[in-house]
């Protein structure tokens, strides 16, 4: 921190809850950061992300003027000018708003490897948001996926959950994987043989999930 001593005084304003004196603090950081070369900004991002990818509480730090002014910009010319380096990447797909979060992600293993393994967790977690979005009505008989691009979710997901080294993380995802399998499986089935009552017809067949509980609020 002492080697940026204008980023230094943005977080401890921030920290006093001091909003307004804080971001013109990091306005004058920005503005110093972009004088500098690539390799001085490069040195920067890979200290501050390294901090960011062992924080669970980062969304003081990364505000949108850093994110949009500085470190977007920055990752996207170091994507250009060294395209095999997976950590630009990472960092994007994992810490930056985009909605080519996916497209970031898949870069980063395609160039890394198993070696990414915060981009296989990243993935692994939207593309379970995703499967939960898609079942989160089914209770009420309105399945929101598409049964084959859910089918192909789910592979996928093996496939990266097989590359994850901590033998936990991986068990608990598999369960995740197997719920949602079993749950589409079983959709499949009874829209086979009936259109309304999905939770019964689980029921009657020995099913034991999890629902979603649906709240509506008249007005």
């Amino acid at each position: 921190m002492d080697e940026y001593p204008l980023f230094e005084k943005f977080c401890f304003l921030k920290e006093k809850g001091l909003r307004k004196e804080s971001f013109k603090a990091l306005s004058y950081f920005i503005d110093e950061a972009k004088t500098w070369d690539n390799n001085a900004q490069q040195d920067f991002a890979c200290w501050l992300f390294a901090l960011f990818e062992t924080s669970d509480d980062i969304h003081h730090i990364l505000v949108h003027p850093l994110e949009k002014e500085l470190l977007k910009p920055l990752l996207e010319v170091w994507m250009k000018s060294i395209p095999e380096d997976p950590r630009p990447y990472r960092w994007y797909g994992v810490f930056l708003n985009t909605e080519k979060r996916v497209d970031y992600l898949n870069n980063a293993l395609r160039l890394g490897g198993s070696d990414e393994q915060l981009s296989l967790l990243t993935l692994i977690d939207i593309y379970l948001n995703a499967l939960w979005y898609s079942f989160h009505h089914i209770s009420e008989d309105f399945y929101l996926g598409d049964i084959k691009e859910d089918t192909a979710l789910l592979t996928r997901s093996r496939q990266l959950n097989n590359k994850i080294e901590c033998q936990q993380t991986r068990k608990n995802n598999n369960e995740e994987l197997n719920y949602y399998q079993d749950l589409l499986n079983d959709w499949v089935m009874f829209k086979e043989e009936q259109t309304k009552g999905f939770v019964e017809w689980c029921e009657s067949k020995g099913r034991n999930y999890h629902w979603v509980k649906a709240y509506y609020y008249e007005k």
